[in-house]
């Protein structure tokens, strides 16, 4: 792995144990803040498990397994663990069926780290909504998440390392089929907001 994007992740991974510690100290003195250390602390695994998988992308080569499965089916099971580990946020994620396949073939398992992450950036952004959907395209499908926030382009105060984008590109390369790779992409949503889209052949 690049050194450079290592001393980036380690960094960044660092920072977040720093707050951590902080915010348990704390606990003592004020208990609403156990809320705030149970999110930091996934937070925190899911840059350690999305670091791992950049490691085994770029030494042994990630493969993705994938299988058959109903995309409604995955999605609304990816929001009861999203509800589950985290705290509202006053954010409403709500799930677009429009044009969603029945079936879809891809790994359940990476497609759920990309789409977290991809997540966990919309709802820094985000004023009150995320929307996830699926659909067909070029015999494959489409995951999207976007979210109602100003759009890509606006400058934050704790900048992002870029980790989640480097994931999603990985897991998307990972699927092929014959000649096509996926393909991880961000834009402006035409109505306003930005737009995560993970193409997938």
């Amino acid at each position: 792995m690049d050194p450079k994007l290592a001393a980036i992740i380690i960094h960044d991974i660092k920072n977040s144990l720093g707050v951590l510690e902080g915010e348990l100290r704390r606990l003592s003195d004020d208990v609403p803040r156990v809320q705030q250390a149970h999110v930091t602390c996934l937070a925190l695994q899911e840059k350690l498990i999305a670091f791992l998988t950049l490691y085994k992308a770029d030494s042994q080569g990630l493969r993705a397994q994938v299988e058959a499965v109903s995309p409604l089916d995955f999605l609304e099971a990816l929001l009861r663990e999203q509800s589950v580990g985290r705290n509202g946020q006053g954010i409403d994620v709500r799930i677009d069926e429009t044009d969603m396949p029945l079936i879809g073939f891809f790994d359940e398992h990476l497609v759920a780290l990309a789409l977290e992450a991809a997540m966990q950036n919309a709802s820094r952004f985000a004023r009150a909504r995320i929307e996830l959907g699926c659909r067909k395209h070029a015999g494959g499908v489409v995951f999207t998440v976007r979210d109602d926030g100003p759009g890509i382009g606006t400058q934050e105060k704790k900048p992002s390392t870029g980790l989640g984008m480097d994931l999603c590109n990985a897991i998307a390369t990972a699927h092929n089929k014959e000649n096509q790779h996926g393909e991880a992409r961000l834009s402006n949503h035409p109505d306003g907001g930005a737009l995560f889209e993970l193409c997938l052949p």
